[in-house]
């Protein structure tokens, strides 16, 4: 018989390829295209299971038809190495049976329609879930597989695992992004996404449209616009001044006038988006509406909150204690209805271009 044990050299490319895996296609292609040089078998496969109910949830695998087909009419409802694996989660293989199990099954009648004799399974946890299984068959020409063998299979079984959590939050986050992109080209107003460097991230489908932004062979924004100008000052002025808003209206290269609101993005983001209208002339961008129902020091604090300050420079500006601001904004919220200060200033956006609701 013949005896064969896992490379080094071939376990370090499987690693890499598991590592450079970034959704579950490439997984699954990593471990076919690889995991055969890790452990020499003449069939391999990838089994997506039910942990309730054992049922096939999909497979990949590179063997004969026939073979699959004998395992799942017969072979799987009978093959112990596949359940003593899924309870013990943990490798086997079919030499470590008890004397004779093996061979009465169903499974091994059903490898024999390929000539396989050996099979080695190892159990595949994901996000802390049982996923699958890893199957691996070799011929009666071949030596059974070793505790070599097992030891590398639960190692290759736990790379494939964690490729698998991983291809699942990266599709999960591109599912997200392509969402967020889809709703954005459906809004009825324009909206820049930049990085706080001047890198345009996204341009929504009204944007696109309605003010073309020139770009650098890089993607970024083009100084010679005054649109892209007004955003890239504002990023600036993010990075520089800690302001989290800027208003202000810009001529575009076609020459309309625009109002233009950037937003730092919240939390630690490094990215502001920029939400434009054309330029009616009824209302200054940066001034707040004369809303009655604020004190005249209230509508002060406001401004300066729609301004991009933070408590700390409105306190300076306003000459007044931190706490004095903190209870202005208190009566404010209660006021206008609004709840944090970025309901606030959108609510302030809003009203500057007669488009809130209050």
């Amino acid at each position: 018989m013949t005896t064969t044990s896992p490379s080094p050299r071939h376990a370090e490319r499987f690693t890499l390829a598991m590592q450079s895996a970034l959704t579950r296609s490439e997984v699954v292609d990593a471990y076919l295209t690889h995991a055969r040089a890790v452990i020499p078998a003449g069939a391999v496969g990838l089994y997506q299971l039910d942990e309730g109910t054992g049922r096939v949830l999909d497979m990949h695998a590179v063997t004969s038809d026939d073979f699959l087909d004998a395992y799942e009419a017969y072979g799987r409802a009978d093959d112990p190495v596949l359940t003593r694996v899924i309870g013990a989660r943990t490798a086997l293989d079919s030499s470590r049976l008890p004397s004779g199990q093996w061979d009465r099954s169903g499974a091994r009648q059903a490898l024999a329609v390929a000539r396989y004799a050996h099979s080695l399974l190892a159990p595949v946890m994901s996000g802390g879930a049982f996923y699958g299984t890893l199957n691996f068959a070799r011929t009666a020409v071949h030596a059974p597989f070793s505790q070599v063998d097992l030891t590398a299979a639960q190692s290759i079984a736990d790379h494939v695992g964690r490729a698998l959590e991983r291809a699942r939050r990266f599709e999960a986050t591109a599912q997200r992004a392509a969402l967020i992109e889809n709703t954005l080209d459906h809004l009825d107003y324009a909206v820049i996404i930049t990085d706080l460097g001047g890198r345009v991230l996204f341009f929504n489908r009204f944007a696109r449209r309605a003010w073309p932004v020139p770009l650098g062979p890089d993607g970024s924004l083009a100084t010679t616009d005054g649109l892209a100008r007004a955003i890239i000052d504002a990023t600036a002025s993010f990075v520089r001044d800690g302001r989290r808003v800027q208003a202000g209206t810009a001529c575009t290269t076609g020459g309309k006038d625009v109002i233009a609101k950037t937003f730092r993005l919240a939390g630690d983001t490094p990215a502001a988006a920029t939400i434009l209208f054309e330029h009616s002339g009824r209302q200054s961008a940066d001034r707040l509406p004369d809303w009655q129902v604020l004190t005249r020091r209230e509508r002060d604090i406001a401004q300066l909150v729609s301004e991009g300050l933070t408590t700390r420079q409105i306190a300076e500006r306003a000459f007044v204690s931190e706490n004095t601001v903190k209870q202005h904004l208190k009566r404010i919220y209660a006021k206008t209805d609004v709840a944090n200060r970025a309901e606030l200033i959108h609510l302030i956006w809003a009203s500057a271009h007669g488009s809130a609701g209050r």
